[in-house]
């Protein structure tokens, strides 16, 4: 299972302003293709309370404390996400899987100390509609997820798991709350069964908050059902680019989810952005 790091002053300040939290699940999307077998093969853990609160939100794609507002004069954000003094060790894989396959390492550093698969969110409660829902597959395979760390569009949509391997697999769902504040929460969510190749089932992302998918090989997944549409993960070079960003400063964090048995990292900020500009931030990660 994924624990977050234990936090305190500004970063739990951050992650109640996000107000991310595991709520209930409703009834498994079905979704369609070969082998896909909708809610079959998945087990709901019958102690989760049922999403009462959360539902108009789900219908707007947003926590509930979020307004949709006029964004058409807003700016734009880019954040990096740096670690210049990671080691040599948090840049290796720490082994193989059972299946012969490298394990991924701490962190994917880029060549000038950007972090890949970082989760980057900005605290706003006010700002551009949410995307449409829409699916989010993750697929098990070689005794590891792809993708590995992932923010879904928004609220309403199915999170997909898909067996990419011949032999059978069962996953396991765990809701956490938020793993980036001061008091993470664990609670089964659901276990899917997936016997073949191609197997498929869905479980709707009716709540804000982190899942950590686990049960194949070492190394979990993490899914962010996302509050707001202002969440995202950095790529290659540890960016995360945010547009239609209203005018004013804001509170970000970074979190480096947990990974090859190290615990997670974290890093907080201010950026301010200007109407029609681009603000630049970067944030730097310290064990």
């Amino acid at each position: 299972m994924i624990r977050g790091a234990a936090l305190a002053g500004p970063a739990v300040a951050v992650a109640v302003a996000m107000a991310i939290g595991c709520g209930g699940k409703r009834a498994p999307t079905p979704v369609g293709g070969g082998h896909d077998a909708g809610d079959a093969g998945l087990a709901i853990d019958a102690a989760a309370p049922p999403a009462l609160a959360v539902d108009a939100a789900v219908a707007a794609g947003t926590a509930p404390d979020y307004r949709v507002i006029d964004v058409s004069h807003a700016g734009s954000a880019k954040v990096t996400v740096s670690w210049p003094d990671a080691s040599a060790a948090m840049r290796r894989s720490p082994g193989r899987t059972a299946c012969g396959t490298e394990r991924p390492p701490r962190a994917r550093i880029g060549t000038l100390h950007g972090v890949a698969d970082a989760v980057v969110m900005i605290a706003l409660t006010a700002g551009k509609a949410p995307p449409p829902a829409a699916p989010l597959r993750v697929i098990a395979r070689d005794c590891a997820f792809t993708p590995r760390v992932a923010v879904a569009p928004g609220l309403g949509g199915a999170l997909e798991l898909q067996s990419g391997d011949e032999a059978a697999q069962t996953i396991v769902a765990t809701g956490l709350g938020q793993p980036w504040g001061a008091a993470p929460a664990e609670r089964p969510l659901a276990r899917a069964h997936l016997p073949m190749l191609g197997h498929t089932v869905a479980l709707t992302l009716d709540a804000p908050g982190a899942i950590a998918l686990g049960g194949v090989g070492d190394d979990p997944a993490l899914i962010v059902a996302p509050p707001t549409p202002y969440v995202a993960v950095t790529d290659e070079v540890g960016v995360a680019r945010f547009d239609a960003v209203p005018a004013g400063s804001y509170p970000v964090m970074a979190w480096l989810p947990p990974a090859a048995g190290q615990p997670a990292l974290l890093a907080t900020g201010t950026v301010t952005v200007a109407a029609d500009a681009e603000a630049a931030l970067t944030l730097t990660l310290t064990p």
